[in-house]
């Protein structure tokens, strides 16, 4: 029985695992969970799970929340800004299941693979900002890296009993977000209610934003050439609207090779957490007769800048992508606080990264350095970018 580590338990994506596990009992255990603030929540699912350890960020309460994980029989709580850090790297687990949000899954992930831990990831950033350090690590300790995006591990599925050698193109599909068709200039005056109405997947305010941007696209453009070794021009984005085809893999002779179901985030948890093998799931039901025809349409740069601003991330190397992460996160919260627009996002993204020192990602020092230069930038990008009373229903 493997024993599970969730870090991001309260989140989007640490419900769904739980949801996988709570099928799949007899095959794992969880013996740890981890939050950035919800002290309630974190204690709710504890008592559901009876964890080993507890991690929390920002507790609210820190002696309710010792006092009560002790009546619970947990046997360590780790709280602060390094709690997860700590968690990761001082309890006992066989896989890392790192659900968190921005750059705070990078130390985490790197202690679980330096202990020749498996990681099962979905924090985007890790692999965006520390992607050469990572797979470095999981090579040198010989620890599985194994991804939970639904295209990514599509991918990882079609190249299962192939020669990596064979690959022409890796295609990651995207169902466009809910202003495909619109021009940039005419979104502006887009609200965040508007933007967090994803037309296919449930998820959390950040990662939605990114969806409608397609900067969340991006990310995977860039994690797709860590975690398979490939070069940007080999990785191309296609819309798929019916959100069917969780990505294809292109050969050199021609053929191609996709994954499809139904949408839904436990299918992709639960190949990682099974991995290399599969188990018998009754979470998702697919029937090809459900879903007529399937359709594709390029994807322009110019509607969708934040795409283009991966590429040339890639293109610059360093801390650029580092750098271009920490940013939208800083332009992500603040459009959802009404203080900038959506088209004021790729612009702040882009001004930060001419802006910052591209400095060698072969430390987590450097890294973290780069990320903290990009935040202060962009909060400054921020301010002068802030939209006029009025706007946006802005107060």
């Amino acid at each position: 029985m493997k024993s599970v580590l969730i870090q991001g338990a309260t989140g989007s994506i640490g419900s769904s695992a739980l949801s996988v596990l709570a099928e799949q009992r007899g095959e794992f255990r969880v013996t740890g969970l981890a939050a950035r603030s919800r002290q309630n929540e974190l204690l709710d699912l504890a008592r559901i799970w009876k964890p080993k350890s507890l991690a929390l960020n920002d507790a609210h309460d820190e002696t309710a929340l010792r006092r009560e994980s002790e009546s619970l029989g947990v046997d360590s709580v780790f709280i602060g800004e390094d709690a997860a850090l700590r968690q990761a790297a001082g309890t006992e687990y066989d896989v890392l299941l790192n659900a968190m949000v921005g750059g705070a899954g990078i130390a985490a992930t790197l202690s679980a693979l330096d202990r020749g831990k498996s990681v099962a990831l979905a924090n985007k950033e890790t692999l965006v900002a520390a992607g050469d350090l990572v797979m470095e690590s999981a090579k040198r300790n010989n620890a599985q890296l194994l991804p939970i995006d639904s295209e990514h591990s599509a991918i990882l599925q079609c190249l299962a009993g192939e020669s990596w050698s064979g690959i022409r193109t890796l295609w990651l599909t995207t169902s466009g977000g809910p202003f495909w068709g619109r021009r940039q200039s005419e979104l502006h005056d887009v609200t965040p209610e508007q933007a967090l109405k994803h037309p296919t997947w449930v998820m959390g305010a950040k990662i939605t934003i990114d969806s409608a941007t397609l900067f969340n696209k991006g990310l995977e453009v860039i994690e797709a050439c860590k975690l398979f070794g490939v070069d940007p021009a080999a990785v191309k984005v296609i819309r798929h609207r019916e959100s069917v085809i969780h990505s294809m893999v292109e050969f050199t002779d021609g053929s191609f090779k996709a994954q499809l179901s139904n949408p839904d985030m436990r299918l992709p948890i639960l190949y990682a957490l099974s991995h290399p093998n599969r188990v018998v799931s009754g979470l998702v039901a697919s029937s090809p007769s459900d879903w007529s025809a399937l359709h594709f349409d390029e994807v322009s740069f110019q509607d969708f800048p934040c795409l283009r601003l991966a590429y040339d991330a890639l293109d610059r190397g360093g801390t650029i992508p580092c750098a271009m992460s920490a940013a939208d996160e800083v332009a992500v919260q603040a459009f959802l606080e009404k203080r900038i627009s959506f088209t004021a996002i790729p612009e702040i993204i882009e001004n930060t990264m001419n802006t910052v020192t591209n400095r060698s990602a072969d430390s987590l020092e450097n890294i973290l350095l780069s990320d903290a230069e990009a935040r202060q930038a962009a909060h400054s990008l921020c301010r002068t970018h802030e939209i006029v009373a009025g706007d946006l229903k802005c107060s």
